[in-house]
């Protein structure tokens, strides 16, 4: 396809702030520098930094990536800094963290703007002196570690509001990277829609799925996607586990208009059945077509792991 550019064999895309984007990309990867990627939740800020990694002189050593809004404070600073055996309740055993697991390669830290404040000394010491101390230890670390982090929010609105530290911000944006939203690159939707659905295709060997029709393509082409580039990859992921056809149409497709397609609800069509039980019934279908694996249930489901494991419980 014209237009296109591959970077690393990680990343291709069609449209031009794209190409630019991997350009800076290319430069950025030979140094070590911190980088602070920047851009709505599912851009792919993520796959920009394991590009970074890739394409630098670190690729041979780890990638280590971790999300600070995912975890709870009080285990957040162990996740990363580690501890030493007795350092709290439940240390029965010593943890070196993903920092030191990183030594000598990259270390990703997502949602940087989630990081609690009474944390971020901890990392300026990393960034400005390399130096890292687990909880309850007497004795500084030196770590080499290339720190990356990316964030949907405004840093600087967060600095303001005293929530983040102006000194941490200013180490992490030596080097920022935009990654534009989807509806602002419509030209990458179809290439990113093939590359999906071969990876899809690649994880459920059992599914007669193998093409997208022309309308269909039009459709994906001209949804809204406000959750991105991973929206539209867990779309993809849902057409093919549940598809009943060789090629997708745009009867497919209804369920970005929150429409149920025609043939959605066939096993479940009495009107005799509440919500509850419909709602149980898909779940039911959606992990059949899975074998089980309700992390990739959950992605099609769109929802949380443990929403998941909550529904199951109701329904036992």
């Amino acid at each position: 396809m014209a237009g296109m550019l591959t970077f690393n064999n990680q990343l291709v895309w069609a449209s031009p702030v794209m190409r630019e984007l991997i350009e800076s990309i290319a430069l950025v990867a030979r140094s070590d520098t911190p980088v602070l990627i920047l851009g709505e939740s599912g851009t792919g800020k993520e796959r920009v930094a394991r590009a970074i990694h890739a394409g630098g002189s670190r690729a041979s050593q780890p990638f280590v990536a971790i999300n600070t809004s995912a975890i709870p404070e009080q285990l957040l600073e162990s996740e990363i800094f580690g501890h030493v055996r007795g350092a709290f309740t439940g240390a029965t055993l010593a943890r070196r963290g993903l920092m030191m697991e990183a030594h000598g390669g990259t270390m990703l830290l997502d949602e940087i703007g989630d990081m609690p404040l009474v944390l971020q000394p901890k990392l300026l010491r990393v960034l400005q002196f390399g130096e890292t101390r687990p909880i309850g230890s007497d004795r500084t670390g030196q770590v080499d570690v290339r720190v990356i982090a990316a964030t949907h929010r405004d840093l600087g609105k967060l600095v303001r509001e005293g929530r983040f530290r102006e000194d941490l911000r200013y180490r992490l944006s030596v080097i920022p990277l935009l990654v534009p939203p989807l509806r602002d690159r419509r030209e990458d939707i179809t290439p990113l829609v093939t590359q999906f659905l071969r990876e899809s295709r690649d994880r459920n060997l059992e599914s007669p799925v193998i093409s997208i029709s022309d309308e269909a393509m039009n459709v994906l082409n001209q949804a809204p996607w406000p959750g991105n580039i991973r929206e539209l990859e867990n779309a993809i992921e849902r057409l093919v586990v549940l598809g009943r056809e060789a090629v997708v149409t745009t009867d497919d497709l209804a369920f970005l208009q929150d429409k149920p397609p025609q043939n959605a609800l066939r096993e479940i069509d009495d009107a005799s059945l509440t919500l509850k039980q419909m709602n149980q019934l898909y779940l039911q279908r959606v992990l059949a077509r899975t074998h089980g694996d309700k992390a990739r249930a959950a992605k099609i489901l769109d929802i949380n792991l443990s929403t998941l494991y909550r529904w199951e419980r109701s329904r036992g």
